[in-house]
């Protein structure tokens, strides 16, 4: 899951919602040609031959070190969608990327940090202070180059100095903040980012506060250089620690209330010069998306499309840990996903007959660079957009941080969540329970794959486990994955999917579901 929402605001936006699409859709019966306890045979002997060792089969490949962490792009990343493609190939499920095949490839252009030009530290009277990266501060890149510059202090990142303009011209800014200014709306990183611009600054550093710990110095690291954003001039964070050493450097305290620092003008602190280098370099590539038919028998329904989606890149090759462990190999973020996406797309094959509607299931990458492969399907779907029902989206749901409990991310806003909870009625054996988000402050229904599915007004729900202290460390290994919990959601969501391909029930959005859902993405900058 996408956890550093300033990264969407400055590299993609927010995509907005469309209102071309209906509400919902009418209730269509199915055209039966089996019996009802002939249909719930058949679907349970599916969902029964859903096992533990196949769901571990697949985590343990697309996670392993061979992959190197399925990067976009990578050689790991390839290989995971040829791992996907055979699979699905395997089942008998029809192709439905590019050219007949089951590749549907789009256009990235990566921006990758060049770490051996990389370089902050700054001078004072009393010499020069090197700092190391990761430990001491994160840095998002830019292709300006501060060499000896002058610097100048702006205030509190959320509201900047109003004279920056005629006194950070060629110089670093520096700014005080309040958490972390990278998370949340990232409302106080755009307003310095931009005011510091705006007055053709070389760089800008936050003075972070307390909240910063070594420990999520790395993290965030980690997170920037995985996710390749850049600007055009470099972003500094200081660690707290350090932003006191080298404010006490120059005999000005630490301000106690950041929020309150912004002097009446900007403060040139002519006893301090930094040098700050983050260079990065652009190349374009084409990652894949992996997409695949089930058909369906009914000569109505079969042009109706349920979605399964799972993300099947993670982020790479990072920063090592305390170990020396670099291979961010995410297991549960998101192999586990693409697991259940794959058993359940054999469980469906494995069906003595077809169901009335057709099924799709897609595995896309780039949802660590900001959902790139999912807003390409929506903006390039392989069938008609308008013939698109719903869609499950699969993402973390490896881990077991509420014993027997999954988060049905957005279940309050369509009847999929009143059908999963049916699902779970018909088969106690199941043993889980589907919440509501239990933070919705964090907005988890807009922040993954799905996402371009709700812009379009289709009905969505998003499974998850949620976080958990792996996420996006080298720590998220397969060992950690309780794969009897993701076999048994792995037959849940089947259960799901081959209630609603029946046709019997169709997805639809609750009139104030999809009110709230609008209201959102319009304040998060929707266009």
């Amino acid at each position: 899951m996408m956890k550093i929402p300033f990264l969407a605001l400055l590299s993609i936006g927010f995509i907005g919602c469309s209102t071309s699409s209906q509400v919902g859709v009418d209730t269509v019966s199915p055209t039966a040609t089996i019996s009802e306890e002939q249909y719930q045979n058949m679907v349970r002997n599916s969902a029964e031959n859903i096992l533990q060792s196949s769901i571990n089969k697949h985590i343990s490949f697309l996670a392993s070190d061979d992959l190197l962490g399925r990067d976009t792009p990578s050689p790991g990343l390839e290989t995971a969608a040829n791992y996907i493609a055979d699979r699905l190939m395997e089942m008998g499920l029809k192709p439905l990327g590019d050219n007949d095949t089951f590749f549907q490839r789009f256009p990235y252009v990566s921006t990758t940090m060049v770490k051996q030009s990389l370089a902050f530290n700054y001078r004072t009277p009393g010499g020069q202070k090197s700092l190391e990266y990761a430990k001491d501060y994160w840095v998002i890149p830019g292709q300006e180059i501060a060499s000896d510059a002058e610097v100048v202090f702006g205030g509190y990142a959320g509201n900047p100095v109003s004279d920056l303009n005629f006194e950070a011209t060629n110089k670093v800014v520096l700014f005080t903040t309040t958490g972390n200014p990278v998370q949340g709306d990232g409302e106080e990183l755009l307003s310095a980012f931009q005011a510091a611009a705006q007055a053709r600054a070389v760089g800008v550093v936050f003075l972070l506060d307390g909240t910063n710990t070594a420990d999520s110095i790395l993290d965030l690291a980690s997170g920037l250089e995985g996710a390749g954003l850049a600007t055009p001039i470099p972003i500094i964070g200081l660690s707290n620690a350090e932003s006191k050493i080298l404010l006490q450097t120059i005999g000005v305290p630490y301000p106690a209330s950041p929020e309150n620092s912004t002097p009446s003008s900007a403060v040139t602190l002519p006893q301090i010069t930094m040098n700050v280098s983050a260079p990065f370099q652009v190349s374009e590539h084409t990652p894949p998306n992996v997409v695949a038919l089930f058909p369906g028998s009914d000569p109505i329904l079969k042009d109706q499309y349920i979605v399964y989606s799972a993300h099947f890149d993670h982020v790479g090759v990072g920063i090592p840990n305390s170990t020396g462990d670099s291979l961010y190999n995410g297991a549960d973020d998101n192999a586990s996903g693409t697991s259940v996406l794959l058993e359940t797309a054999a469980a469906f094959s494995r069906l003595p007959a077809p169901l009335s509607r057709s099924v799709i299931f897609l595995a896309v990458s780039g949802e660590e660079k900001g959902l790139l492969g999912s807003k390409y399907f929506s903006e390039n779907p392989t069938v008609p957009l308008e013939d698109i029902i719903m869609n499950i989206n699969l993402d973390m749901v490896g881990r077991n941080p509420q014993p027997d409990t999954v988060v049905g991310v957005g279940k309050q806003y369509t009847n999929l969540g009143e059908l999963t909870d049916e699902v779970l009625r018909k088969h106690p054996a199941l043993g889980i329970t589907v919440i509501e988000d239990p933070e919705p402050e964090d907005q988890l229904f807009f922040r993954s794959d799905h996402l371009h599915f709700i812009n379009k007004d289709i009905p969505a729900i998003f499974f998850t486990g949620g976080e958990h202290p792996d996420y996006h460390k080298p720590s998220d290994e397969s060992d950690k994955i309780d794969v009897e919990k993701t076999t048994r959601l792995a037959r849940m969501v089947f259960y799901l999917g081959a209630r609603i391909a029946t046709g019997s029930v169709s997805p639809q959005w609750k009139e104030e579901g999809l009110k709230e859902v609008q209201r959102i993405i319009a304040e998060s900058g929707g266009n």
